[in-house]
C-alpha cells in the first residue's frame, strides 16, 4: 500500500499520538544535514581533497531521515555505498564522517574505511557497504541476535533497487520472514541500478509486492514525503520489536546527481525531463511548505534559523576534516586479527589429565556443547543440523538440548545465512554457520572474505565478527568435484581469517572450543576422512590455541609436515620408514593461519631435511609457503632442497580409480622421503605443465619495445588571492580531459553552481561549474588544451555580496 501526503497531513491533524513540532522539526533539520553535508563534501571531492569515489544521497534524505527517527542508538543498520546520509540520519558526528571521507585519523574508522565504508558502534551504524545486497542478511542475523540476549532492538537493512534483483536480498528475506527476525527492509528505489533502469532488468518493478512471496508485509512510499516514510517506519518498527516479524518498505525516491561525482547527470540514461520533474519534488522543499502552510507549525523564518545552524555544523565538520592528521602508516598492520590472537582459556596452562577415547564428531559435538552451555548467546545455523542431526550426523542431540531458537535449521541459502551469521556475531550472539562441505563456502565467499574477514580493520579494531564457518573438507569415498575439495590455502590467503585444520579428535574438540571464545572469525576445515576415526580426548576443559603446532612424531632425519588426513597418511609412512632406518619427524601445523613456522624451523634445524605434504594443490599452496619460508629462515640448514607432496592439478574425479590417482597416499609419502634424502626432491605437478610443451623464449632483442604510457599527471591549482577552478575529481578511470567549452569570459559574473566550463574526457562531457560566486577572473586553460584531473583551468575572484 502507499502512504499519500494526503492521508499524512490527515493523520497529523487528527491524531493525538502523532509526532509533535519539535520531531517534525528534527525531521527537517535532519534532512537539512544530510543535504548540506553531501553538497560540501561533492565540492570537497571536486577539488580533490577527498581520495577514491564518492556516492552522493542527494534527493533521497527523506527515506533516511524517516526511517531512522524510530530508531534507538541500540538498533542496527546496514547500509550500501550511498551511505553518508544513513549515518547521519542514524546519530553519527558529522565531523568525523567527514574526516572519514578526507581518509583521515579522526574520521570515524580511522580513515581505513572511507566513504563506502562507514561503522560507528556507539550510534548502532554497522557500516556503509560497498557490495550490493551484503548488508542485508546482517540485519537479519543483528535482530536474531537482540532477541536471543532478551532485547526488543532491531536490525535495519537500507540498498536500493539494483539489489532486489540480487540473491543476498531473496534469501535474507526468507530466511527474516520464516525466523520472525525483528528486521526492516528498506528499499530506496531510485529507479536506477548504477545506470540500468529498474523496469528493463525486471517484468515486475513494483518491489514492495515481492514480500507477499516471503509472507511478510510490503509497504510501498512516497520516499520524497518524509511524514509518509516516518508513518510507514513507524508500523514496521512496532511489528519487529513486538516479535511479529519482518517488514519491507519500498521508498520510492531519486538522486538528482550521478551514480558517483563523475558521472554524468543526465545525458547517457537520464533525461533533462525527468530530472526537472524529480527536483520539483525536493523532499526539504516540499517538507518545507508542508511545515509552514499545511501544519502551521513554523515560518519561513524559524526554519531559515535551522538552515543557518545546520550550515555551521557542516562548516565546522570540514575543518574538522581538513585539520585532521594522516594516519600514521607505522600503524598499517594493527587490527587484522584480535591482539592477542588467542582467547584466554586457550592460554591457560592446563595439567594433562584424564581422557576417553572419542570418535571425531562426538569430541567435536561435546565441545560445541560445552560452549554453548556456558554462552547462552551462541546460535548455530545450519542445512538440516537441527532435529535431524546434520549430514554427518554432527549436530546430534545438540537441537533436543538447545532448541530450535538456538540450533537453527535454515534455508539452503548460504550466503542468506551466513550473512545473518556475520550480523549476529558482530552484535553479541556468537554463531557458527555449518556450510557442510567446503566447496558450498563458494556460495557465500563474499560474506567470509568481504564482510567478516575485514570488519576489524575497517573499523580500527572497534569491531569484528567472532563467528565461525564449519564445513567438512577434503576428499572421500569418490564425493565428486562439488563434495571434496579443503581449500585452506584459499582462506589463509585473506588477512582477517583464522584457519584451522585439526587431525585428531582432540584438536579438533579444542580448536572448535578456542574458535568459539576467539575474537576474529575462524574457519573450521574437518576432515571428512576422519569423521570415523577415534582417539583420546581430555575429560575435563581443553582447549588447543591458534598457531601452535604439534609434534605429531619425533625423530632425527627429516622434517615431514602435513595437515589434516595427510597427518595420518604421513604417520603411517613414517612407521614404514624407520624399518629402513629412517626416522622422520612429523609436524602438524594445527591452524594453517597463523602458521607456527617457528616449530618447523626448529624441527629442520634437527633434521636438516623438509617434506611438506598437502591434500590441497600445489599452486598458490601450503607447500610453497613453507618450504620458502625455510630457505628464508634457515637454509643454512638444509642438507637437501625442500620437497612436496600435492593432490594432483585436477577437479576431483568419480571414479574411485581416478580419484586414487590424483591423491597422495603413503607409498607417495614414503618415496618422497626417499627422494628428498638422496638430494632428488619430489617436484609437485603444476596446471601449466599438463600436457603442455613450453614454448621456445622469444628473444627481446628482436622484439621491438613497447611504448610505455606516461605516468598520470597531477596538478595543485596555483595558490593565489582567487578561487581555483579546476578539473573535477570523481572517477578513479580518468585521468584527463580537453577543455570543449567556455561559456563565460574574464571579467564575468557568475554565481556559485553556474555552469561556466565543459570538459570532454574519454567517458563523458563534464560540466564545471562556479565553487563560489564572483568574477570570473582568469582562464588559464583555452578550449582544447588537455587538462589533467585535479588540474586548475581557471580562477574565481570572490565578491563579498552579490547582486540579486
Amino acid at each position: 500500500m502507499a502512504v499519500s501526503a494526503a492521508r499524512a497531513r490527515e493523520d497529523f491533524k487528527g491524531a493525538p499520538n502523532l509526532p509533535d513540532r519539535k520531531i517534525l522539526l528534527d525531521l527537517f533539520e535532519r534532512m537539512v544535514l544530510l543535504r548540506r553535508f553531501e553538497s560540501i563534501a561533492q565540492i570537497a571531492c571536486r577539488k580533490g581533497e577527498t581520495p577514491g569515489f564518492l556516492h552522493l544521497y542527494i534527493g533521497e534524505e527523506a527515506t533516511g531521515v524517516g526511517v531512522c527517527a524510530h530508531l534507538r542508538p541500540t538498533d542496527w543498520v546496514t547500509s550500501t555505498h550511498r551511505g553518508h546520509g544513513h549515518a547521519l540520519a542514524k546519530g553519527a558526528n558529522p565531523g568525523r564522517v567527514m574526516a572519514e571521507l578526507f581518509g583521515k585519523v579522526d574520521g570515524i574508522c580511522g580513515g581505513r574505511g572511507g566513504t563506502m565504508h562507514l561503522y560507528d558502534r556507539s550510534v548502532g551504524l554497522f557500516g556503509t557497504n560497498g557490495i550490493v545486497a551484503a548488508g542485508i542478511g546482517h540485519a537479519v542475523g543483528i535482530g536474531m541476535s537482540a532477541r536471543q540476549q532478551g532485547r526488543d532492538d532491531i536490525g535495519v537493512a537500507f540498498f536500493g533497487d539494483g539489489a532486489a534483483n540480487h540473491g543476498g536480498f531473496h534469501e535474507a528475506l526468507n530466511f527474516a520472514a520464516v525466523q520472525r527476525a525483528p528486521a526492516v527492509f528498506i528499499c530506496e528505489n531510485n529507479l536506477y541500478a548504477t545506470a540500468t533502469p529498474l523496469k528493463s532488468i525486471t517484468l515486475n518493478p513494483e518491489i514492495a509486492t515481492k514480500a507477499a512471496s516471503y509472507g511478510m508485509p510490503g509497504v510501498a512510499v512516497d520516499g520524497n514525503d518524509v511524514f509518509a516514510v516516518w508513518l510507514a517506519m513507524k508500523e514496521a518498527t512496532e511489528r519487529a520489536r513486538s516479535g511479529k516479524g519482518p517488514t519491507l518498505i519500498e521508498a520510492k525516491t531519486y538522486r538528482t546527481v550521478g551514480h558517483h561525482e563523475g558521472d554524468p547527470v543526465i545525458g547517457t540514461y537520464r533525461t533533462q525531463e525527468e530530472l526537472d520533474a524529480w527536483i520539483k519534488r525536493d523532499p526539504i522543499d516540499l517538507f518545507r511548505k508542508k511545515l509552514v502552510e499545511d501544519y502551521g507549525i513554523a515560518d519561513a523564518e524559524a526554519l531559515a534559523a535551522i538552515e543557518t545552524r545546520i550550515e555551521k555544523v557542516v562548516e565546522e565538520a570540514l575543518t574538522f576534516a581538513r585539520n585532521s592528521p594522516e594516519p600514521d602508516p607505522a600503524t598499517v598492520r594493527l587490527h587484522v586479527f584480535a591482539d592477542p590472537i588467542n582467547p584466554p582459556a586457550a592460554l591457560q596452562p592446563r595439567a594433562v589429565g584424564e581422557t576417553r577415547t572419542q570418535g571425531w564428531l562426538e569430541a567435536v559435538r561435546d565441545g560445541i556443547a560445552e560452549e554453548m552451555r556456558a554462552n547462552p548467546a551462541i546460535l548455530y545455523f545450519g542445512e538440516g543440523t537441527g532435529e535431524r542431526g546434520g549430514s554427518f550426523a554432527h549436530t546430534r542431540n545438540l537441537w533436543h538440548e538447545f532448541g530450535a531458537e538456538r540450533m537453527v535449521d535454515t534455508p539452503i541459502s548460504e550466503q542468506g545465512f551466513t550473512a545473518a551469521a556475520v550480523g549476529a556475531s558482530a552484535t553479541g550472539a556468537r554463531t557458527v554457520s555449518d556450510l557442510m562441505f567446503a566447496d558450498f563456502a563458494f556460495e557465500t565467499a563474499g560474506q567470509i572474505f568481504l564482510q567478516a574477514a575485514k570488519l576489524r580493520y575497517m573499523t580500527s579494531g572497534l569491531m569484528s565478527a567472532p563467528m565461525v564457518v564449519r564445513f567438512g573438507a577434503g576428499a572421500l569415498r569418490s564425493s565428486g568435484p562439488h563434495h571434496s575439495g579443503i581449500y585452506h590455502p584459499v582462506f589463509a590467503h585473506m588477512p582477517g581469517l583464522i584457519v584451522c585444520v585439526p587431525s585428531t579428535p582432540a584438536d579438533a574438540k579444542g580448536l572448535m572450543k578456542t574458535a568459539l571464545r576467539a575474537g576474529d572469525p575462524v574457519i573450521m576445515l574437518e576432515p571428512k576422512a576422519l569423521f570415523a576415526s577415534k582417539g583420546e580426548v581430555p575429560v575435563d576443559e581443553h582447549y588447543v590455541p591458534f598457531g601452535v603446532a604439534r609434534i605429531a612424531r619425533s625423530g632425527t632425519d627429516i622434517t615431514i609436515v602435513a595437515a589434516g588426513q595427510m597427518v595420518q597418511r604421513t604417520l603411517e609412512a613414517s612407521e614404514a620408514l624407520a624399518s629402513e632406518g629412517i626416522e622422520a619427524e612429523v609436524i602438524d601445523p594445527r591452524t594453517i593461519m597463523p602458521l607456527d613456522i617457528d616449530t618447523i624451523v626448529a624441527s629442520v634445524r634437527k633434521t636438516h631435511r623438509l617434506l611438506i605434504v598437502d591434500e590441497a594443490w600445489a599452486m598458490c599452496g601450503l607447500g610453497g609457503e613453507i618450504a620458502q619460508a625455510i630457505n628464508e629462515l634457515a637454509f643454512d640448514e638444509l642438507d637437501a632442497p625442500p620437497g612436496r607432496l600435492h593432490t594432483a592439478p585436477t577437479s576431483h574425479p568419480f571414479a574411485p580409480v581416478l580419484e586414487r590417482a590424483m591423491l597422495v597416499d603413503t607409498a607417495h609419502i614414503a618415496q618422497g622421503v626417499r627422494d628428498v634424502i638422496s638430494g632428488k626432491p619430489p617436484v609437485p605437478d603444476h596446471w601449466y605443465t599438463v600436457g603442455l610443451k613450453s614454448p621456445a623464449p622469444a628473444n627481446p632483442a628482436s622484439a621491438p619495445a613497447k611504448p610505455q604510457p606516461a605516468a598520470p599527471a597531477t596538478a595543485t591549482p596555483a595558490a593565489g588571492d582567487d578561487e581555483p577552478v579546476t578539473m573535477p575529481f570523481g572517477d578513479l578511470t580518468v585521468s584527463e580531459g580537453m577543455v570543449i567549452k567556455w561559456l563565460k569570459v574574464i571579467g564575468d559574473a557568475v554565481r556559485e553552481g553556474e555552469l561556466i566550463a565543459e570538459i570532454e574526457t574519454d567517458k563523458a562531457v563534464v560540466e564545471i561549474e562556479a565553487p563560489i560566486s564572483g568574477t570570473l577572473s582568469a582562464i588559464d586553460q583555452p578550449v582544447g588544451a588537455v587538462v589533467p584531473m585535479g588540474g586548475r583551468i581557471g580562477g574565481i575572484k570572490k565578491k563579498s555580496s552579490f547582486p540579486s
